[in-house]
């Protein structure tokens, strides 16, 4: 290679099975097998009662008028109704749209998301403290409808929701207008089933089959549509590359609309997922599960915040993780200081880093067979039938070796989003190339390395500077620090002048003058100055270290 453009073809065929398709396969090669635990629960449900669950759900769909290609949504916290709903939907032919808790932003926002994909049914869980939402769905929905209240099921009228028809409630009450879900479950007849049969046979793993919500770094939530084939095949890939599909059984350690793509996992390869929390879960949440469980890979997104969290607990070295070979982390650049501390502390473990974003899934990832420069310095191998290109701000593909922004095509890259034709024209380009926004770099070996986000550029008068660059380096020269993060702040001659906010480690100290001296020694002369903060609270605000980091 002399350009950075890499693509490489796949060993084996891809998948094109519906959900309907595998589940219905998997219930037969693994009856009795596993396929989800949760734990808050106690819930536990073989391949077979799974199948047989979701069966009655959809056929309940189909008796209250579901069509194909409705929107379904649903807020629903880590337990049985969430997977059931997620494999259900897409056996009708609807399209799901799995939601967090929207309300806990305001009710603008949730009204905002729900007409914006014309929600038709909306499933809702009834909360309280010990679940995993500080607001409760369903009452928070009956303030902005309460014609929920008296109106029969099925048969909301509410003008500022007007798309909306149908509640499904997740309750020990009843509400007027609302349909229980363990009703739903009970509602389709011969009729419906039968119905259900021929849907199987009508529809293809490559119809739209998911909306999955998307902040970006500005302005209100998008929608990303995706297929059914793009997730089997891209997460597949990652199970298959990085081993996770040889194992028995995986954590899940995330809320399951912030993991959607590793959820379906359990019917493709038939492992074990276990759900450690409502939500996203504690260190200790983590902990106990693997070592009660046994199980062999975390293999939904582990959050940087979290594995930090995790590597520093203090009775670490207390639990039984015998069993454990691999941690899936990611949600940004994982600094190589957690990554050579995780030799340390977990020296039986790969740490798997994932390249992915909402809209092209998986593009490369961290594998166990690489060396641990290489996994702590690089995303890792480009996927098989993904193409990859760097290019520059004129489109043009850079030189191998020199940074650009990183273009992605194939299979996995999303179908657009819903109701935003002008961010898709701005994205996507004519001939399929979808631009993610990230600054990258290729190597002669294919590994690629992100180096930061075209909007997180620092321009110092003519020169383009990458945070997380400067971000590592003050990881690796000064054993003080522990968060820092680059940003721009105006200049009246050099465009943006480069500011370093750093939080130090417990009873360390350090003074500016300090901080500059060491940055010179090791080239880092462009630094203006320094900002120490000795609390964490705001950086937790924004989940630290989650970029962009938004300073307001």
């Amino acid at each position: 290679m002399d350009t950075s453009y890499y693509h490489r073809p796949a060993v084996q065929p891809f998948l094109d099975d519906t959900f309907g398709q595998l589940l219905e396969k998997a219930a037969v090669r693994w009856p009795d097998r596993e396929a989800y635990v949760f734990r808050p629960g106690g819930t536990r449900v073989t391949f077979t009662e799974l199948k047989v669950q979701v069966d009655e759900l959809a056929a309940g769909l189909l008796a209250l008028g579901t069509q194909r290609g409705d929107r379904i949504g649903w807020i629903v916290d880590n337990r049985l109704e969430w997977v059931l709903m997620y494999f259900a939907v897409a056996k009708v032919g609807a399209i799901s749209v799995p939601l967090e808790n929207m309300f806990d932003w305001n009710s603008e926002v949730a009204i905002y998301m729900l007409n914006k994909v014309k929600v038709k049914t909306l499933v809702l869980q009834e909360s309280d403290e010990d679940d995993a939402y500080s607001k409760n769905p369903l009452q928070s929905l009956i303030e902005i409808a309460p014609e929920l209240e008296t109106c029969q099921p099925g048969q909301l009228k509410n003008t500022k929701l007007p798309f909306l028809e149908t509640v499904i409630a997740i309750s020990d009450r009843k509400y007027s207008g609302c349909y229980m879900f363990t009703d739903v479950q009970q509602m389709g007849g011969e009729e419906e089933h039968r119905r259900l049969d021929v849907l199987q046979t009508e529809l293809s793993a490559k119809d739209p089959g998911f909306l999955f919500c998307t902040s970006g770094s500005t302005g209100m939530p998008k929608f990303v549509q995706h297929s059914t084939y793009a997730l089997v095949n891209s997460c597949g890939e990652f199970f298959r590359m990085t081993g996770i599909d040889k194992q028995p059984k995986c954590l899940f350690p995330s809320a399951a609309e912030s993991g959607f793509w590793d959820v379906h996992q359990p019917i493709v390869f038939g492992n074990t997922m276990v759900f450690p929390s409502a939500g996203k879960a504690t260190v200790t949440d983590l902990l106990s599960t693997i070592q009660e469980e046994r199980c062999g890979a975390v293999a939904a997104l582990l959050f940087i915040k979290q594995f930090h969290e995790l590597l520093h607990h203090p009775q670490l070295k207390d639990y039984d993780l015998s069993s454990l070979e691999m941690i899936h982390v990611g949600g940004n650049v994982v600094h190589e200081s957690l990554i050579h501390l995780s030799t340390q502390l977990l020296p039986n473990v790969k740490i798997l880093n994932l390249y992915a974003m909402t809209e092209v899934v998986c593009v490369s990832t961290v594998t166990p067979d690489m060396s641990l420069e290489a996994a702590s310095t690089t995303v890792g191998k480009i996927f098989p039938e993904i193409e990859v290109k760097l290019v520059d701000g004129s489109g043009d593909t850079v030189p191998l070796g020199q940074d650009g922004e990183v273009w992605v095509k194939g299979y996995s890259v999303f179908q657009g989003y819903c109701g935003d034709e002008d961010t898709n024209r701005s994205i996507m380009s004519a001939d399929g190339w979808c631009n993610t926004g990230d600054i990258g770099r290729l190597g002669e070996d294919g590994l690629l390395t992100i180096v930061g986000r075209s909007k997180d550029v620092i321009l110092k008068d003519d020169e383009n500077v990458y945070p997380v660059l400067l971000e590592r380096i003050f990881h690796e020269i000064c054993d003080k620090v522990k968060i820092v993060k680059a940003i721009g702040v105006p200049h009246e001659s050099l465009v943006e002048e480069i500011c370093i906010c750093m939080v130090l480690k417990d009873g360390e100290t350090a003074t500016e003058g300090e901080m500059r001296e060491m940055a010179l020694n090791v080239g880092v002369s462009t630094v203006a100055w320094f900002q120490f903060e000795l609390q964490l609270w705001s950086f937790r605000k924004y989940h630290w270290p989650l970029l962009p980091l938004e300073i307001q």
